[in-house]
């Protein structure tokens, strides 16, 4: 009778454990009621035509890739180089496998460990009978099974909390790739924008060495104050100044833009993108405000963390009722080997042990209640998160039609100043104006020429800014489905 009690009962608390209660509350997602829009004001549907390219603004969800849509190829081998050959996204990846194997660990205690033991002995002692000594052998082979059944669910809890890291995790990756992506691409915008500063720069200088050659042919006939020349010269000196200052930006953009993909400095390669070679997508997909959530991976991370939240303190909550752990032997021993084959020499037991703790002045609540709070911080870092998507979004629409705007009034600024200083060089060689004029002519086109250059670089950064904004997919497909189970409790 006792033999077919024992593995019945080992089943029962077996099913018992697999079916044990959840004591906390159950887990409720964040509703976020998302906005009828992402401004307060209704936006322009399509932009102003500024160097002869409108945007226009259509429904949709983000391009996947959306870099490619500046059809630049060395803006695409960047890209590619930097998901390739960037510790940061080795090291991200990584970190993935390691919570997805801490997940399965984790989930793995919910089910019963089975382990096996052999051993053999050779004992010498005196017989209580005859008083003489005895030596004799003793072989052992026998299967440990040990289980704890989660009958409040302290152990599904843990498992939730690890499947919820693993998942976090796997967001993080995501918004990883979509992040170099992003800093890739306005590096190297940035470092295409110093590079045609520099060149309008150089153009502004050679136009300002011929003028002071000008000035000094002036003073040499007489037509010219000393002062003329002083104040030429000081104008192409602080030019070489901000040509050097250029080009230390233009050398600071590229020693980032090889960090970035994963190189050194010295081996990044010359062919980077230039302005004149972009093209700036006139047709920009804006996905549903109540849409965005589920678009942006960071948003997506910032839940997964709340759910592994919630499991630690449904763990915590959990321990404070009693634990239960149930461990089984079965073996034969006998005194030779041969003798184990016989089942005269079984042996089995089976053992149910309980604690639970009485008293600890309050600490398990008190720790409850900690993770409790760790709960309540997390959402609000979640909302913090989803806030700040919503703003980045809006500040990318606001930026497409006011860098349009600027921009076409950079573009007629510089036609007017480059045809003020045609006009003024001409009267000045025939003596019509003084230097003074010109020298004004010359500081206001040089500063127009340089807004127009920044305003254009400007209008290709924010159009990216706006494409990770919206969630456009930057992973590849081989890091975008999970191995990991989602927490059971949500």
């Amino acid at each position: 009778m006792l033999r077919r009690t024992a593995p019945a009962a080992l089943a029962g608390l077996f099913a018992i454990g697999l079916a044990g209660c959840a004591v906390a509350p159950p887990y409720q997602a964040p509703h976020t009621t998302a906005p009828a829009r992402y401004t307060a004001t209704p936006l322009a549907h399509k932009t102003v035509n500024a160097s002869g390219t409108a945007q226009q603004l259509t429904t949709g969800p983000a391009p996947a890739h959306w870099w490619r849509n500046f059809h630049s190829r060395s803006l695409d081998a960047l890209i590619e180089k930097g998901f390739a050959q960037s510790p940061t996204l080795a090291a991200s990846r990584a970190t993935l496998r390691q919570y997805d194997y801490l997940a399965r660990a984790a989930g793995a205690a919910n089910f019963p460990s089975v382990g096996a033991g052999a051993s053999g002995e050779r004992q010498r002692a005196i017989s209580q009978l005859t008083g003489q000594p005895l030596t004799y052998d003793t072989f052992v082979g026998q299967l440990n099974v040990s289980y704890n059944p989660d009958i409040f669910g302290a152990l599904r809890y843990a498992s939730d909390s690890a499947a919820a890291q693993a998942q976090a995790q796997r967001f993080e990756l995501q918004a990883a790739y979509q992040t170099l992506a992003g800093n890739i691409t306005t590096t190297a915008l940035q470092a295409a924008s110093y590079r045609a500063q520099t060149r309008a720069m150089q153009a502004i200088l050679d136009r300002q060495r011929r003028a002071l050659k000008l000035v000094k042919d002036k003073y040499r006939l007489g037509a010219a104050p000393y002062s003329d020349v002083l104040s030429q010269r000081s104008t192409v000196a602080s030019t070489e100044a901000s040509l050097a200052g250029l080009r230390q930006s233009l050398a600071t953009s590229r020693h980032l833009l090889a960090t970035l993909t994963g190189q050194y400095p010295a081996d990044l390669s010359t062919d980077l993108p230039r302005l004149g070679t972009l093209t700036l997508p006139t047709k920009i997909p804006v996905s549903l405000p109540s849409d965005l959530v589920q678009a942006r991976p960071d948003v997506q991370a910032a839940e997964a963390a709340l759910r592994a939240t919630y499991a630690k303190y449904g763990l915590a909550y959990a321990q404070r009722f009693p634990s239960f752990a149930l461990t089984a032997a079965f073996g034969r021993g006998a005194p030779t080997i041969a003798d184990l084959g016989k089942s005269t020499f079984n042996f089995w037991n089976i053992a149910l042990n309980a604690s639970a703790t009485l008293f600890d002045a309050g600490a398990l609540k008190d720790k409850s209640e900690a993770a409790k709070a760790a709960v309540a911080a997390s959402a609000a870092n979640y909302r913090s998160t989803v806030l700040q998507a919503f703003r980045q979004v809006a500040d990318g629409l606001r930026a497409l039609d006011n860098d349009a705007a600027a921009l076409k009034a950079r573009k007629s600024a510089l036609a007017d100043a480059d045809a003020a200083l045609k006009i003024v060089s001409n009267q000045y060689r025939l003596g019509g104006v003084d230097f003074q004029t010109l020298l004004t002519a010359q500081t206001t086109a040089s500063q127009a020429r340089i807004a127009y250059v920044q305003a254009l670089a400007q209008r290709y950064a924010d159009t990216a800014a706006l494409y990770v904004a919206l969630g456009g997919r930057a992973w590849p497909a081989t890091d975008s489905s999970s191995s990991t189970t989602p927490p059971s409790h949500s």
